[in-house]
């Protein structure tokens, strides 16, 4: 396979189910040659049991394992095994869709792109809201003043538009998100991995624009995930509240800050993100619909703020934020 360009690397972000469904449906949807390395970050024996039987099946795939270690890790420690000029990051709850690959391929060789961007939709599941949504075209990093202080916004454009909705042209973006996202290997062996699990990707983003190098967006790839709405195993929670715990992102935040000089808008209403996202998870655990488990969840975000208000200072602080780029020197 001389002529293979690409490396498909599958990792879990969120949960451990539905790694299987990913590895399937990338084979029946791929058309161009691949390598493909799934990250064994403690999956149960269950699920083990069904990934290395279908990865026995397949020439091009291997199962790397690691422990129970969180994504950036895994990455940083993945980097350096990949041959191929590209390497596609997708997470196993995340599917590509049909002629995911050569857009992605044609932008990233024409433009000598670091990262390409698919859009990238979610279905129903946290937040109520159509069945399918744009969760990331592009986005860019802001910055806005609170009592002489700067802080940085992450700002999705288009968020949550219908598909039909959203430009059909390649744009610039400032960052990306790794439910699925294309690397040059280049560019992601030359760069810091921070250990981080939130804001790694604003971290990778900043990165690349001190080296000069394009971030883009091809709409013609599409790549959709799950956003929580499949009911969770006991083993999901247990790794998603594991890498999502107030301890680890809470040492994200201040490496972030240490690396950069700026904290985010945003830190405390990550935390309650979390919260949320516990409950919801919990009452879907509990086979309790997604609509109910929703207003569940909201019922129970509204007592706790009650007695714990999350600081959020400004009514509209992205409107009054501007463009980090072009407002601080960078």
């Amino acid at each position: 396979m001389d002529e293979v360009k690409i490396t498909v690397v599958i990792t879990p972000r969120d949960r451990y189910s539905g790694v299987i469904e990913c590895i399937e449906n990338l084979y029946k949807v791929t058309t161009q040659p691949f390598y493909l390395k799934v990250l064994d970050l403690a999956y149960p024996a269950s699920i083990k049991q069904q990934l290395t039987q279908l990865i026995a099946t397949k020439n091009n795939a291997e199962i790397v394992e690691m422990g129970l270690i969180i994504p950036m890790e895994a990455m940083r420690n993945i980097r350096d095994k990949i041959t191929t000029p590209y390497t596609m990051f997708l997470d196993n709850d995340s599917n590509v869709t049909a002629g995911w690959v050569e857009p992605l391929l044609e932008v990233a060789q024409q433009e000598k792109a670091a990262i390409v961007n698919p859009v990238t939709l979610e279905k129903e599941g946290v937040d109520k809201g159509a069945e399918l949504r744009n969760h990331l075209y592009t986005n860019e990093i802001r910055v806005v003043d609170v009592k002489g202080t700067d802080y940085l916004i992450e700002d999705k454009h288009y968020r949550r538009a219908l598909p039909e909705d959203i430009p059909k042209e390649v744009r610039p973006s400032e960052m990306f998100e790794l439910h699925g996202v294309l690397f040059e290997t280049a560019f992601l062996q030359a760069i810091e991995i921070p250990q981080m699990v939130i804001r790694e990707h604003i971290d990778i983003g900043m990165q690349a624009k001190k080296m000069g190098r394009k971030i883009l967006t091809q709409p013609k790839s599409v790549v959709i995930f799950d956003n929580l709405g499949t009911r969770m195993e006991l083993d999901d929670m247990k790794f998603f509240f594991y890498r999502w715990g107030r301890t680890l992102t809470w040492q994200a935040s201040r490496l972030f800050e240490d690396r950069w000089g700026y904290n985010f808008y945003a830190e405390q209403s990550m935390y309650h993100w979390v919260f949320r996202r516990r409950i919801f998870l919990f009452c879907r655990w509990l086979h309790i619909p997604i609509g109910v488990a929703n207003n569940i969840t909201r019922v129970a975000a509204k007592i706790k703020t009650t007695f714990k208000p999350v600081w959020d200072p400004l009514k509209d602080p992205i409107g009054k934020s501007e463009n980090f780029y072009t407002t601080k020197e960078f």
